[in-house]
């Protein structure tokens, strides 16, 4: 009878750690996917205003947004370094940026070109993919 006791009291012991533990593990999982997702913006480069150092991309889904460039942005186009005034229109884009203050910290630009000659390497076909996937989200 005692063993019976001891057994029942372990169990339930263990089920609530495990609860405790799964809620905590949820409700981070909810919180870090909120946070990447109000940050990046996929689209197509609509315009390039060196002056003003920014860039409008439009969205697949017919928005447009202007984000600042901040000087030590991470600027790569069909995969090597460039520069804002290397982008087109046309362009496809992945944008990186601070919500509040709208400033791009990275942008990755594939370029009509490229998208024209799909698969020429498997990483261009993968974050092609992943921007289509992003795109659909919004």
């Amino acid at each position: 009878m005692m063993k019976t006791l001891l057994i029942g009291v372990a169990a339930a012991g263990l089920v609530g750690v495990t609860t405790a533990a799964a809620q905590s593990s949820s409700s981070q999982t909810g919180t870090t996917a909120t946070a990447s997702a109000g940050n990046e913006l996929s689209g197509e480069v609509k315009k390039v205003d060196k002056d003003k150092q920014s860039v409008k991309i439009s969205s697949p889904t017919g928005g447009e947004q202007e984000l600042k460039v901040a000087s030590g942005a991470t600027i790569t186009r069909d995969g090597t370094q460039a520069s804002l005034d290397q982008l087109k229109e046309g362009d496809q884009v992945r944008a990186s940026f601070d919500p509040s203050s709208k400033q791009a910290t990275k942008l990755e630009v594939q370029s009509k070109d490229m998208k024209d000659k799909q698969g020429s390497s498997k990483t261009d076909g993968k974050s092609d993919s992943q921007s289509k996937s992003d795109s659909k989200k919004y």
